[in-house]
């Protein structure tokens, strides 16, 4: 249904910003979770990062795969990072 839609802010560095070609945008979606989000993105744009190895924040917080996300969240997808 359109009322379940919500705008959610979206944020991308590292390759995600290449997979994407923009480092910021607002999508109307209908995607529950961080998880499901991530899928109907990687959908649309073919991340070269596997979910299974990719972190997700929400609202400036990494949280787990199956947080839910609301209207009006920000959320970034990260890349696998080491510590040096």
């Amino acid at each position: 249904m359109a009322a379940d839609r919500k705008s959610v802010n979206l944020e991308f560095f590292a390759q995600f910003r290449e997979d994407r070609g923009v480092s910021r945008e607002t999508v109307r979606t209908s995607s529950r979770t961080a998880a499901e989000l991530y899928e109907e993105l990687d959908s649309a744009y073919r991340f070269r990062t596997e979910r299974a190895v990719a972190r997700v924040a929400v609202n400036d917080k990494i949280v787990p795969w199956d947080t839910s996300i609301d209207e009006g969240d920000t959320v970034v997808f990260l890349t696998p990072f080491g510590g040096g």
